[in-house]
């Protein structure tokens, strides 16, 4: 006859939702890195290739220039066809970081529309060990974006920040005096005719995927 005894029942729970993100987190910091210098070596190729067949010379402040737009075309594209996997390597304590003065948002919000708000960008460690701006599990971890294509921490009502006192350090940097695709004329206050266009067709792009998103709208982790 058999002595072999069952083998002993677990004793511990569900594993607890931080440790597992943050084990994610470990994760995705590594991928993140690759994924990073993959990016930065494709900006910098297609910088320099259009440059020389533009004007068959090489400028480095040009081509800077010309980096850091082609940069933000390809990240425009990571968030429209739902890919990621980031974490801001800046170290940088965002409570540290000096935010501009002289731009009056209450004044302005009902123009510009918080356009702001629907910007895209990767949390960094703080935000996410910090565990107060939200991430979609599923684009780790890229701030996380309502059916709209706003942030989820805006508000809909007054266009605040709900997280202002947490917000993560691009929220706290950014200056919307020279961004084009919001204010013609800053000082005079005129809108970019574009941006209503574009805040709707963005609207209609996130209603979009969420139609085949496999991963649930409300499922997210630590907020960023």
């Amino acid at each position: 006859m058999s002595t072999r005894q069952p083998p002993p029942e677990r004793q511990d729970g569900p594993a607890d939702r931080r440790e597992v993100e943050l084990g994610f987190m470990f994760d995705h910091t590594l991928l993140s890195e690759t994924s990073r210098q993959a990016m930065e070596a494709s900006t910098w190729a297609l910088a320099l290739g259009e440059l020389l067949v533009e004007h068959g010379l090489l400028d480095e402040e040009a081509v800077e220039q010309r980096r850091e737009a082609v940069k933000r075309a390809l990240l425009d594209q990571i968030d429209e066809r739902g890919l990621g996997l980031f974490v801001n390597d800046n170290d940088e304590d965002k409570y540290q970081v000096v935010s501009p003065t002289g731009i009056n948002c209450a004044e302005r919000i009902h123009l510009c529309r918080a356009a702001c708000c629907t910007y895209r960008f990767p949390l960094s460690r703080q935000d996410v060990e910090e565990g107060v701006a939200q991430w979609h599990f599923g684009q780790p971890y890229w701030n996380r974006v309502d059916e709209r294509g706003y942030c989820v921490h805006h508000d809909r009502g007054s266009g605040a920040c709900s997280i202002y006192e947490n917000r993560p350090a691009p929220c706290r940097a950014f200056d919307c005096r020279n961004d084009r695709r919001i204010w013609l004329d800053f000082d005079a206050m005129v809108v970019n005719p574009e941006l209503e266009r574009r805040l709707e067709e963005l609207a209609h792009r996130r209603l979009g995927r969420a139609g085949t998103d496999k991963t649930p709208p409300e499922a997210h982790g630590p907020a960023g």
